[in-house]
Order: structure tokens, then sequence, then C-alpha cells
């Protein structure tokens, strides 16, 4: 569903077509909720950099190019020849307080998070490496763009019901449509932990 039919199917659930704004608030918070719920690779995004200057050490603002940011999931190493690209190693993600070994050495082909930078070190100047996250859904109310809204679209409505609901003092009502989205989270889990299923 889009975003219009999300909204339409929760003014159904509740009957309150007079809360516009506060329904479209509801829809991007439990759409946020169900791309939360777990990590799925259906939220993960991957994007090749370039360094320039090459170096050992690199540091990348991830924002400056990955705007929705969610969290990291890998780094490697690219090798890209005029017939192929082979992937090269994974760097590990470690703590800054890692970055030194048990003899005080730095650690080579590592990376940590430091605020919104991926601090990287290699034992080699690369030129390219991959870089791979979970981003969150796009809530923009022009390009709103999320996976659950196609594939299951009532954790979505349901739970912005039970915030409409639960804003409206209805209690009982929200414990409803509340539990009606745990069902629907359960079966998101169940489709979409694995890229591949049985």
């Amino acid at each position: 569903m889009n975003l219009a039919e999300l909204i339409a199917g929760v003014y159904t659930v509740t009957n309150r077509s007079d809360m516009v704004a506060e329904t479209l608030l509801a829809v991007k918070s439990a759409t946020l909720t169900a791309h939360h719920s777990d990590f799925y690779p259906k939220d993960l995004f991957e994007v090749g950099i370039q360094w320039n200057p090459i170096a050992y050490q690199q540091s990348l603002e991830y924002r400056t190019i990955i705007a929705r940011w969610r969290s990291f999931k890998y780094l490697r190493k690219v090798e890209y020849t005029a017939t192929s690209t082979t992937p090269g190693k994974l760097f590990k993600m470690i703590t800054p307080s890692q970055s030194l070994d048990s003899y005080g050495i730095e650690q080579e082909n590592i990376c940590y998070l430091a605020g919104e930078v991926i601090n990287i070190r290699s034992d080699t100047k690369d030129t390219y490496m991959l870089l791979g996250c979970y981003l969150h859904p796009d809530l923009s109310d022009t390009t709103f763009t999320s996976w659950v809204a196609l594939d299951h679209p009532y954790a979505i409505i349901f739970g912005a019901a039970a915030l409409i609901f639960k804003s409206i003092g209805w209690d009982e009502q929200s414990a409803q449509a509340n539990q009606t989205m745990m069902q629907q989270l359960a079966l998101i889990r169940l489709s979409n932990i694995q890229a591949e299923g049985y």
C-alpha cells in the first residue's frame, strides 16, 4: 500500500477521519516501528566508495552518502580491473578501545564508529570499498517508501490505529489494535528474517 492507502486503512479502523495530521504521524511512527522490529535483509543497502587520495587510514562521514542510515552491516575491499570486480577482505567492526591488540599494536583491516564517522584502518592502500548498511524507510510525504507497507500493511495500519485510540483515551481499542499489530510483526519476522525461504 502507498501512504494514502495506509491512512485510509487507519481511518477505517478508527472511524476518525477528522484526525488528519495525527493519523499521518501515527502511520509514519508505526512504519518506523515495523522496520525497527528487527534487522531485515530488505532494509540492506550497498554502496561503492572510491577513495581519493588513497591511504591506509580513511574516515567516512556516512550521512553524506547515505541520508537514511540506520546501522552498519559490513565494509569490504573491492578490486576493479578492466574485465572484472573481485570482492576482497571484510573489515572487522570494533569499538575504538579495541583498535590496539594485546601487544599495543594497531590492528589492521578494522573499522569503528565514532559519532557519524566510520574510521577505517587497512593493511593496503585501497581505492575502492563496498559499504553495506541498514536504512530507515523513506517517511517523507511525497516519496514514502516501505517494503513493510507493500508486503505487510496491516502491521502499520493497526500500529497507527493503536496510537490514535490511545491519544483519544480509548484504551481497550488501543490494546486490541496493538495486539493485532504484534501478531503482524510476528508474521513479518517469520517471513523476512532470512532472505531465502524454506
